[in-house]
């Protein structure tokens, strides 16, 4: 250790001290002096300040998808409703992650992994479609795929528990939607083991804490609908097509945007025979957008909500609803494209929706001069070459 006192290299000895002498500093070099006390003050303030920000808050979003179930009867677009939402969370600023017929293992570890990266002040989106039951005395649990029917502990021990992910998922972000599109009647009723739970196992309506937003694709003992006949050429389920149409819509608040969700439902449903309404519980405590409005425009507020209207061909008595409760999983859909503005994914699936339900020549011609290399456009040449 080189002492102070040290003489520099190169010089004489050091001189003589007389005892009780003080030692004088030697002068610091120009680019070694203290800065001034004003600029260590401001220094200092800024970095205070800067402390006292709170972090960017981060969009973060977990999206299952749950089709081959094996031992309970498959279902065949829930894969296809988490890709397209995870597609459309994308271009909303989301980070997604996606899990596609995920095992007991693989939800539980990305549902721990999902809550440990949450921060406060984020805003979090949780979606699940595939099959999900409430036992007797029990909340409601979200269903692995590889859930054996052996009784209510197996619900408990393999399924995913609703009311405390809810929980957990509100203790740490600002903000959380969750968006159930299952199912509430029994999914036990036909198994290849023979076996079901008793009657009631239909998932409740849960009361989430203060911030959290919860909406399910149907109400207690209704079934979701996979399709709206056996022609449908849409991928997805009607909660789902119908909660990405509203979803794309620009200063539309989320609380405003699933009422509009729960109305187009329920009226296209009934269209076909069948009873099926969201069920809706808003707890939130501050407004969350998708997308939020912009610099100086009006935001959407809460009205009267106008019944959505469908093309003639939409209520033909043909169309026969299939509910979201088996048949033989279909391929997954293909990877997600590039994000696009909402407006413009918006225009082009109004298009698309406008010819999927009329079925007429004109209109699916119509979206391939506007799109010929569109989302939709195998489709829309597909059902062409079906048309006389």
């Amino acid at each position: 250790m080189v002492r102070a006192s040290r003489a520099r290299s190169g010089a004489g000895p050091a001189p003589a001290r007389c005892a009780g002498c003080r030692t004088m500093p030697l002068p610091l070099p120009a680019t070694a002096r203290p800065l001034p006390a004003r600029l260590w003050l401001g220094a200092c303030a800024l970095l205070l300040l800067a402390a006292a920000l709170p972090a960017e808050a981060a969009r973060l979003a977990l999206v299952v998808g749950n089709d081959r179930y094996q031992h309970v009867t498959p279902l065949r677009n829930a894969r296809n409703d988490a890709q397209s939402l995870a597609q459309e969370l994308q271009a909303a600023g989301f980070q997604v992650t996606t899990v596609l017929d995920g095992t007991r293992e693989q939800m539980h570890d990305q549902i721990d992994g999902f809550l440990r990266r949450i921060e406060k002040g984020d805003e979090v989106v949780f979606f699940f479609s595939g099959h999900g039951s409430q036992p007797p005395q029990l909340g409601p649990y979200l269903l692995p795929v590889d859930i054996k029917v052996t009784g209510e502990r197996a619900i408990q021990r393999d399924g995913l528990s609703l009311e405390q992910l809810v929980d957990d998922l509100n203790q740490r972000a600002r903000f959380s939607l969750i968006i159930v599109d299952a199912c509430r009647d029994d999914p036990f009723r036909a198994t290849t083991a023979g076996r079901s739970l008793p009657p009631g196992s239909s998932l409740s309506r849960i009361e989430p804490p203060k911030g959290s937003m919860i909406i399910m694709a149907a109400s207690k003992g209704q079934q979701a609908l996979d399709r709206l006949g056996d022609s449908d050429p849409v991928p997805n389920g009607l909660f789902t097509r119908e909660l990405i149409k509203q979803m794309r819509n620009v200063g539309v608040s989320a609380a405003e945007m699933l009422k509009r969700v729960r109305s187009s439902v329920e009226t296209k449903a009934s269209a076909v025979n069948h009873q099926q309404r969201p069920s809706l519980v808003d707890e939130s405590s501050t407004d969350f957008f998708f997308y939020p409005p912009k610099p100086g425009s009006a935001v959407a507020t809460p009205g009267p909500v106008q019944p959505a209207t469908l093309p003639a061909a939409a209520l033909a008595p043909a169309a026969q609803p299939v509910p979201r409760q088996g048949g033989t999983p279909e391929a997954a859909a293909p990877a997600p494209a590039p994000a696009t503005p909402a407006n413009a994914l918006q225009a082009e699936f109004e298009l698309w929706d406008r010819a999927a339900n009329s079925k007429r020549r004109e209109d699916y011609e119509a979206y391939l001069r506007a799109y010929p290399k569109g989302r939709y456009a195998e489709r829309v040449r597909e059902a062409l070459k079906q048309l006389p």
